[in-house]
């Protein structure tokens, strides 16, 4: 596509059109990776990211459910849905909320705790070794503080 790119419309063949091509293809690489061990687990990719995210928070890994899409591309009824099914499986609680008569707060049960470790850990190891089939620990991590500037001046 890039070369197709610099031979059929050369003014927008620029370095950052190149970086952000393969910054996306890149993405794209990775996310196909990461949905094929997912789907290892019998989880969807929204339902990893819900429990990744639960898992990523402190003991007792908890959280409003609007605290978990914020972050996340769902509607309130989206989440629902993924809860009520992640809910069945067996991988979370919701548990009343004490600061809010109205709500619920969303807990990992220790299932739950302990098929999003395996997998995130399984995940970001294919992702890695993935990544490691081309460029060394070393060229990896120059590569992040290289994009560092980047995503953290962005995002503000």
């Amino acid at each position: 596509m890039l070369r197709m790119t610099a031979d059929s419309f050369p003014e927008i063949n620029t370095p950052g059109m190149r970086l952000i091509a393969r910054i996306f293809r890149l993405r794209d690489l990775i996310y196909e990776n990461a949905q094929r061990e997912m789907a290892r687990f019998d989880v969807s990719p929204v339902e990893y990211s819900v429990l990744a995210t639960l898992r990523k928070t402190p003991a007792p890994h908890e959280l409003r459910p609007s605290d978990i899409y914020k972050g996340m591309l769902l509607t309130s009824g989206g989440l629902t849905k993924v809860l009520k099914g992640l809910e069945s499986k067996g991988y979370i609680l919701r548990t009343d909320d004490d600061a809010d008569r109205r709500g619920c707060r969303i807990r990992l049960t220790p299932e739950g705790i302990e098929l999003i470790e395996h997998a995130m850990k399984t995940v970001i190891g294919s992702d890695i070794a993935l990544l490691e089939r081309v460029a060394s620990p070393e060229q990896l991590d120059a590569l992040a503080e290289a994009l560092q500037p980047f995503t953290e001046n962005l995002d503000r």
